[in-house]
């Protein structure tokens, strides 16, 4: 992970993104932490200017939960993916800016001793990180439904990966060892047809996205499988193997 410098912008004003209600703001600070516990690898906050029914901006809050570390890792790359509308985005509208997970909790921690629309300010922090996954960006239509999966079905995989995980780590393994017990624990495929790995549904339960009942809805395009669930959106793309 590596942050990049940000003299550019050192004496412009902090874009600010005005989210809707408190709740918006323990929400993000609750994703943040929980992606900040799974890989602390950034959020990448985008801006949608004007969608859905009331033309209301939309504030897209990525983060990765696993990702391989090269060629020939065959650890999937599984994204996760909030969407909540902004009150405005003035001065940020077409924001795409990779932060660091901990700045966005600061900010987070600050608003809520604040009162009034203060309190619904997030200034986008200014450090901006080089995170190799945010390179890869899921397409936003053309997605056909293959299948649904209950909410308790993808906990009990979660559960099971990692009860697994540290069954079959040693005490101090290398990190080449890790990679090897995730890509087998979190790559395994599931379901008929088997498109969704073990590891998307890890990060539908790392994340806080499946409440105990429920169902989500598996749908695919060309390389990318994505999961919808009742708290959020997870991705998934296959390692390339050497």
């Amino acid at each position: 992970m590596t942050t990049l410098p940000h003299n550019a912008t050192r004496d412009q004003p902090a874009a600010k993104l005005r989210l809707t209600t408190p709740q918006a703001v323990g929400d993000l600070e609750q994703f943040a932490t929980r992606a900040r516990r799974a890989n602390d690898a950034g959020m990448r906050l985008q801006v949608t200017p004007s969608m859905g029914s009331d033309r209301s901006p939309v504030l897209a809050q990525w983060v990765c939960v696993l990702r391989p570390r090269g060629l020939g890792d065959d650890v999937p790359t599984v994204l996760g993916l909030r969407t909540v509308p902004l009150r405005s985005a003035d001065g940020v509208s077409g924001l795409d800016a990779v932060v660091p997970l901990g700045s966005v909790l600061e900010r987070t921690a600050r608003m809520r001793t604040m009162t009034g629309e203060d309190a619904l300010d997030l200034a986008v922090p200014p450090s901006r990180l080089n995170e190799p996954w945010t390179a890869l960006t899921p397409p936003r239509a053309q997605w056909t439904p293959v299948a649904e999966v209950s909410h308790e079905e993808l906990i009990t995989v979660a559960k099971d990966g990692l009860q697994a995980m540290r069954d079959t780590l040693p005490s101090d393994p290398g990190e080449a060892v890790v990679q090897r017990v995730r890509a087998a624990v979190w790559g395994q495929m599931l379901g008929e047809p088997a498109v969704l790995p073990a590891g998307a549904a890890f990060a539908a339960f790392a994340l806080g996205f499946l409440p105990p009942s429920g169902r989500a809805r598996v749908l695919q395009n060309g390389p990318w499988t994505r999961l919808d669930t009742t708290g959020g959106f997870v991705l998934h793309r296959p390692a390339v193997s050497l």
